[in-house]
């Protein structure tokens, strides 16, 4: 009977294991964003002064629904140069994969936009960074994409 009892208390933890490490997998992480965004502005990644843009302004930008998207926080450039952060939180991840998209396709458009009129912008839209994470998705075009993307990395640590 002692033989049944361990073999059963050492299945039981055996599942309580894999349930418990299955929850540490699918933990919801969140992003503040206005400290993002600060943070981003204040590595040096940007050469051009940002400003803030509405939702309804940012989703003509990029052609995207603003019902897809429950929180974001957007700052572009002059128009002189193709510097922006746009950090959106989606839905849904289905809509976030639609807004990342949308946000690549936004790279193609200032390319096909700056190409003859600054080219010298072209690097920055070459070093677009563009991800997305579960519902989030992250759209950041700058003068040194190392420090934005070091910003990035240091989220999660």
């Amino acid at each position: 009977m002692k033989k049944i009892s361990l073999v059963f208390l050492a299945i039981c933890m055996m599942i309580f294991g894999l349930f418990s490490a299955c929850t540490r997998e699918t933990e919801t992480v969140t992003y503040d964003f206005e400290s993002l965004s600060s943070q981003l502005e204040e590595s040096g990644a940007f050469s051009d002064i940002l400003s803030p843009v509405e939702l309804d302004i940012a989703a003509q930008f990029y052609g995207i629904d603003p019902n897809d998207v429950s929180e974001s926080k957007v700052l572009c450039s002059t128009v002189a140069t193709t510097e922006e952060i746009a950090l959106f939180k989606c839905v849904s991840t289905e809509a976030a994969a639609k807004v990342k998209a949308a946000a690549a396709e936004r790279v193609e458009t200032q390319r096909a936009t700056y190409e003859s009129y600054a080219p010298q912008e072209m690097p920055k839209l070459d070093d677009a960074i563009v991800i997305q994470n579960g519902v989030y998705v992250f759209y950041i075009v700058s003068a040194d994409a190392s420090k934005a993307q070091a910003v990035l990395d240091n989220l999660n640590k």
